[in-house]
């Protein structure tokens, strides 16, 4: 559990880095829960976003190219030089150990509040952030969390960034109301 709290840790520090109170949710036996709000001003509702920090162990025999290098690919397969490309197909994927499930959700966050504070955009409601590091082992203790920490986790709506788009192109998003976890 050494590399799940470096993890975590990092997660923390990204989110601090962006101004956003960070505090980790801690129950026993289980790997912290990173907790990030930032409030706008005035009584706003809460927008949620969740995704996980773990991911599978992998071996690295199985794969293309190196799991922890990222590598874009076209549908067929064929490794693409994204930057010497000169535009941008959709259908092209990054291939990457945990890169949708869910290391990119992750980043896509951090990118996007990178992007609010460059063009000075206010934020028009409240966010939080909840990054879990125990969702593939099942979210054993996720309940537990949610019920200790329920005044801290209350939101409007949760987005759950947990893996690739659905199939038929349309993302999935769960809908909580306030004070009631919803299970996924």
């Amino acid at each position: 559990m050494p590399n799940i709290e470096r993890n975590a840790r990092f997660i923390k520090a990204m989110l601090e880095r962006r101004g956003v109170t960070v505090s980790m949710l801690r129950v026993a036996g289980a790997p912290a829960v990173v907790l990030g709000e930032l409030r706008a001003p005035g009584r706003r509702p809460t927008i949620g976003i969740y995704a996980h920090y773990d991911g599978q162990p992998v071996d690295s025999t199985q794969w293309l190219s190196p799991p922890f290098s990222p590598a874009v690919r076209a549908p067929n397969g064929t490794a693409i030089d994204w930057e010497a490309a000169g535009s941008f197909d959709p259908e092209w994927r990054i291939y990457a150990r945990s890169a949708s499930d869910d290391k990119v959700p992750i980043e896509a966050t951090m990118v996007a509040l990178d992007a609010l504070r460059a063009s000075r955009t206010p934020l028009s409601v409240n966010l939080k952030f909840m990054f879990e590091g125990e969702e593939e082992a099942g979210s054993i203790h996720l309940a537990q969390i949610a019920e200790q920490h329920a005044d801290v986790l209350a939101a409007e709506i949760w987005l759950l960034c947990d893996g690739p788009v659905h199939q038929s192109g349309n993302m999935q998003v769960f809908f909580g109301t306030r004070g009631e976890p919803t299970s996924r």
